[in-house]
């Protein structure tokens, strides 16, 4: 996809998203400059192009869900468009970079399988209705594993 925000905006009749969650964190591409003070010169923890979209791609008053990782607050982040869109942020981080290495040594030993612990597979596009039963613990649901549309196709 060539632009996000650009999509965003004209499948909600150029309102923006009332939710958007960054989940990608710093790793993201993108935004040339960025990429280059971040990953090229080290100038900065990585590249905030994620973030960007999200700010761009909420609406006015919508809430923005921050759950990528990201580093130091040298990030070039619009704290101003945030502001002036009255954007509500909720974040929070899991320890991945901690975690993950002991998870792939479960998984590799055998002493893990993470597929017995999917207990839904939701295409991408009914997310609301897997929040909501998640939330409220229908169907007995554990772990729902959302399918992106492209996916089904293949």
């Amino acid at each position: 996809m060539d632009d996000v925000v650009l999509f965003v905006k004209k499948t909600t009749d150029w309102l923006g998203a009332d939710v958007v969650i960054d989940a990608v964190g710093c790793e993201a591409t993108g935004n040339a400059m960025q990429d280059i003070l971040g990953k090229k010169l080290l100038m900065q923890a990585g590249s905030a192009t994620a973030l960007h979209w999200a700010i761009n791609s909420v609406k006015k008053a919508g809430i923005l869900s921050i759950i990528g990782v990201y580093g130091p607050p040298w990030n070039l982040v619009p704290v101003g468009s945030i502001m002036n869109k009255g954007i509500t942020v909720r974040t929070n981080q899991a320890s991945v970079k901690r975690l993950l290495p002991k998870l792939i040594d479960h998984v590799m030993a055998g002493r893990l399988n993470p597929k017995g612990i999917i207990s839904h597979r939701i295409p991408l596009e009914e997310i609301s209705d897997a929040y909501h039963m998640f939330s409220t613990k229908q169907d007995n649901i554990i772990k729902p594993l959302l399918i992106p549309p492209r996916a089904l196709r293949a």
